[in-house]
């Protein structure tokens, strides 16, 4: 494997500019472990004692404000909501310093392999994104869009996200190994969207290595890094900067479609517009599948609630339950897909199955 980062490779992750950042950054991590797994009975039991409370007095526990009175008291809450608002701006704030302490050298890697194969990469500095694709998502500074490093930082912040789980991108090579083929078995031109720095773009192309494989994301950073990873890994997939609300490629000339978490990420009033989108792309027989978490509950049940606002409030995920809400299936159909549920992957990701009708 070619030794391009300074401190080398173990498999497929390319290690981090520094021990010390490398250090902190699993640092990191083991809070996000604790905050997630060892508070989560201690704050489910106090959720439960404050909701019966609640309920005892009357409280209607189905509006918003009405459960945050009810739960921003409790301590065990609060404490895990601490952590993990804590954790992400250490993580962003250790990472972000490891590699702006010599931006020029990563500016100027990006640029080399810009011009490297296999492989090749399109962005357009003019690009504009929409607004949603501009958020600082996760709270990540300048977002995915604006920081023209942040492929490096997201793709290593995305290790403490995964708390381990995708180090060696054991989920997206999952995703990539499940993503549903064609009836008639003809793979011959595939397509990812929304694509963050490629893993899943990559294990598609290593799973049907004589196939022409894209990957789309309207962040320029995050392609230029998807890149950049899938020429050290010897991987000959082709990455684009474009809309997946209109990405430009011809009726029908997809096999296989897929996308990972991108959907609760989407204003809910585009979502529409990109699943018309990839259907007209698909050819008939094609497939569409889905890695998210489209829960289609009418109702989230009052601590749902609270974690998804928390969530939307101090983790800049302004769509997502919007997202989970929503009848996603019914959308699916409405659009013309043939649908049908997946095995679930990594971090309760679900997966959904679509077939554009031959």
């Amino acid at each position: 494997m070619a030794q391009i980062a300074d401190r080398g490779w173990i498999g497929r992750w390319e290690r981090q500019p520094t021990l010390e950042s490398e250090s902190y950054s699993d640092f990191c991590e083991g809070i996000r472990k604790f905050a997630q797994e060892g508070t989560r009975q201690p704050a489910m039991a106090a959720a439960a004692k404050a909701t019966e409370a609640a309920k005892a007095k009357g409280t209607d526990m189905s509006r918003v404000n009405d459960i945050r009175a009810v739960f921003d008291p409790v301590p065990q809450l609060a404490v895990r909501a601490r952590m993990m608002r804590s954790l992400q701006e250490m993580t962003w704030r250790g990472l972000r310093g490891a590699y702006y302490a010599e931006p020029e050298k990563y500016l100027a890697e990006l640029d080399a392999y810009d011009k490297k194969g296999p492989g090749k990469v399109e962005w357009d500095p003019n690009f504009v994104a929409p607004e949603y694709a501009q958020q600082p998502i996760h709270i990540q500074p300048g977002g995915y869009y604006a920081d023209p490093l942040a492929g490096y930082w997201y793709y290593d912040g995305s290790h403490s996200f995964f708390i381990g789980q995708n180090t060696q991108d054991e989920g997206h090579l999952s995703c990539a190994k499940g993503a549903l083929v064609p009836k008639d078995g003809s793979v011959k031109h595939v397509l990812d969207i929304g694509v963050s720095v490629g893993q899943l773009t990559v294990g598609l192309k290593e799973r049907f290595p004589q196939a022409d494989v894209w990957g789309i994301d309207t962040s320029a950073p995050m392609v230029r890094y998807a890149h950049k990873r899938a020429v050290d890994l010897g991987v000959d997939v082709n990455f684009s900067q474009r809309n997946a609300e209109d990405t430009k490629f011809p009726d029908g000339h997809f096999d296989m479609i897929t996308s990972f978490i991108l959907f609760h990420e989407v204003q809910n009033d585009r979502i529409e517009v990109i699943l018309r989108e990839v259907f007209r792309q698909l050819r008939p027989g094609g497939t569409f599948s889905i890695f998210d978490f489209p829960y289609d509950v009418k109702q989230m049940p009052p601590l749902m609630q609270y974690a998804f606002t928390l969530d939307r409030l101090d983790n800049c995920e302004p769509y997502a339950m919007e997202f989970v809400t929503m009848d996603f299936t019914s959308l699916l159909k409405r659009v013309g897909f043939h649908v049908e549920k997946g095995p679930d992957q990594i971090y309760a990701v679900k997966t959904i199955y679509c077939t554009r009708p031959a």
